[in-house]
């Protein structure tokens, strides 16, 4: 509202409620009373303004404002009304003590609400500007409500019985109805409000569709009173698409998935953001239906890619509530260990939560706790597998391989173990104790002395930890192995953006004289980009294309091309899985040097690796036939 017109609409308020006063006074009062309402409508008046003035002033508008003008129009009324009944219709002292004291009264609340209308909300309470309105409004309605009633009892206390005329009558009910219908009026606002909030607090703010508290609440109040099936969406590797594509485009990745699953859901089910990159959906029926909507559910979502290059696709995990548990929500739990379990197999596909399920599960928690165990007591042990010449057999180095045998598991496997390990937040004590023992190991075999490289794979979740760089630098000062004998190993399954936490520290790495390798190239985001954006020294090419281009031609050509692409950038190519000669004539025709496998060695303990040292090196046959 403009101040210019501040004062031309307050002054018109202001003169209809003394407009409304004086006509009350001049039809109503008998003329002898007409000195005490003057002296009313004095007090009255400026109370009245003052309390449109403060309304217009906060820019609360025309709703505030009238509310105002009704407010101190009763006010006006009710004070007229007091002083009217007892200085007109009774000459007891007594009544007229009783009377100005019920008018000192009146007054007193009526400036207490206009005080309390008056103040500023405190900034930094966190209430919201409705809140403050409809505490200030309420205030003020209730002294003038509170004024009514004591003038009420005031004026049925006197001698002889109650003083209220039909007229006086009139203006009380008036008064009360007004107070009455704006308490209605914040009461509705009040509703409103907290409706208001309670949907902000149901609703995620990015996508609109309800958070997980909502389900929890539907859940809860009617999840067992039907079977009932939910499907939790997982987008895969969405931190690497947020770090290559930017937040913006993340954002908007997530409100397009968020529009084709309520495009695709039908009425009877719910849609609902959980949090991050998760979704769930919830709807009536059994696991199998739950199975058939997901799968609608995942081609909806490779649907909502923005483009091209910015593919989306997802993981499921189903969950099926059966009426009568104890716990509704706890389907929620079992939805989510299914995605868990979905997104280990890197397939995007759906899992479904069922008895094989739930001992996968126990399975898992019982390695997790003998894993902390195990390392808090520094129980695994370290193996060393050579990396040879392929023409010579020599051995140019060691690979270390972290190895557990688990007094109450038993030997469990590096494919079951470091999974687990990264899942629970223990893979850097895992890599802490592997590269430990391993400069150990390589040093005690005089590794050192012979120039023998020495690798160890690094996992992404150690990459983008802070200090790595100084951990691996530590490590080799406190063993006595030179930096540039060593080489750290980084699975090209990791996706990496340029602007991934994990690029910087590979850099400070290779600063450092350490040789970085692109581990398993062959298999999962396999990218030709990497060997150019990196600073890798080395390619290891996976046992399974090793295996493929022994078996076809087509595999053989696609090796071949690596190798060349490799050779070209100036960078060494190690062939993984090599088991049998004819592999190794393979990849050493194709120009690979290095190799690794048990043609050679398995991993070795580090007690053996003296005598491996000492043993001749296994160099290939001489009669062998030339690959095509």
């Amino acid at each position: 509202m403009s101040w210019r017109r501040l004062p031309r609409l307050s002054g018109l308020l202001l003169a209809v409620a003394v407009v409304v006063v004086l006509l009350v006074r001049w039809w109503v009062v008998p003329p002898g009373a007409q000195p005490s309402v003057d002296a009313v409508v004095v007090l009255a008046a400026p109370l009245a303004g003052a309390c449109v003035l403060r309304a217009l002033a906060a820019g609360e508008r025309r709703t505030a404002a009238l509310d105002a003008l009704v407010t101190g129009a009763s006010l006006a009324a009710v004070a007229w009304l007091v002083h009217y009944q007892v200085r007109a219709s009774t000459t007891s002292t007594a009544v007229a003590a009783l009377g100005a004291l019920a008018l000192l009264a009146l007054c007193a609340l009526a400036c207490l609400g206009v005080l309390t209308a008056l103040a500023r909300p405190h900034r930094g309470t966190g209430g919201c500007p409705a809140e403050e309105r409809a505490a200030r409004s309420g205030a003020l309605t209730s002294g003038v409500l509170v004024g009514g009633v004591i003038t009420v009892v005031a004026l049925s206390a006197g001698p002889g019985g109650a003083y209220l005329d039909l007229e006086s009558g009139v203006l009380v009910c008036l008064v009360v109805a007004l107070g009455a219908l704006r308490e209605a009026q914040l009461r509705r606002q009040r509703a409103g409000l907290v409706g208001d909030l309670r949907r902000q607090v149901l609703t995620d703010d990015l996508t609109g569709l309800p958070n997980r508290r909502d389900l929890v609440e539907v859940l809860q109040r009617d999840g067992a009173a039907e079977r009932t099936v939910v499907v939790k969406l997982g987008l895969d590797s969405f931190y690497e698409y947020n770090a290559q594509f930017g937040s913006s485009c993340g954002d908007a990745a997530l409100r397009s998935v968020a529009r084709v699953l309520l495009e695709t859901t039908p009425a009877d089910w719910t849609v609902h953001r959980t949090g991050g990159d998760q979704f769930l959906l919830r709807g009536p029926g059994t696991a199998a239906d739950g199975r058939a909507r997901a799968e609608v559910a995942l081609a909806a979502v490779r649907r909502a890619s923005l483009s091209d290059d910015r593919p989306l696709s997802a993981s499921a995990g189903v969950a099926e509530a059966v009426p009568g548990v104890l716990d509704p929500a706890a389907v929620l739990s079992d939805a989510a260990a299914a995605l868990r379990a979905t997104k280990a197999r890197c397939d995007g596909g759906i899992g479904v939560h069922d008895a094989a399920l739930v001992e996968r599960t126990r399975r898992q928690h019982q390695v997790t706790a003998a894993l902390r165990e195990a390392l808090a007591a520094d129980r695994l042990s370290v193996g060393l597998q050579p990396v040879v010449d392929v023409a010579t057999g020599t051995t140019t180095g060691f690979e270390l391989l972290s190895r557990w045998d688990d007094p109450v598991l038993g030997v469990v496997s590096p494919e079951e173990y470091v999974p687990v390990a990264e899942a629970a937040g223990l893979v850097h004590q895992l890599g802490e104790s592997v590269l430990r023992q391993g400069l150990a190991a390589h040093v005690a075999a005089g590794g050192v002395e012979r120039h023998l490289r020495v690798a160890v794979n690094a996992s992404v979740h150690e990459l983008r930890r802070y200090g790595y760089a100084d951990g691996v630098r530590a490590a080799a000062a406190q063993a006595g192995v030179p930096l540039d004998l060593l080489t750290v190993e980084v699975t090209e399954s990791v996706f990496l953006a340029r602007e991934d936490p994990a690029a910087p520290t590979l850099r400070e790495l290779r600063e450092a004289g350490v040789r970085l390798a692109i581990d398993d190239f062959g298999t999962g985001y396999s990218s030709l980009g990497y060997l150019d954006r990196l600073p890798v020294t080395y390619v290891k090419v996976d046992r399974s294309l090793v295996v493929a281009a022994a078996a076809s031609e087509r595999s053989r050509a696609l090796l071949a091309a690596v190798v060349a692409v490799s050779r070209s950038l100036d960078l060494e190519v190690v062939a993984e899985g090599i088991e049998d000669e004819a592999q190794a004539r393979m990849v050493l025709d194709l120009g690979v040097r290095l190799g690794q496998g048990w043609l050679w060695s398995r991993a070795l303990e580090p007690s053996q690796l003296a005598a491996h040292l000492a043993a001749p090196p296994r160099a290939l046959t001489a009669d062998r036939e030339p690959l095509a």
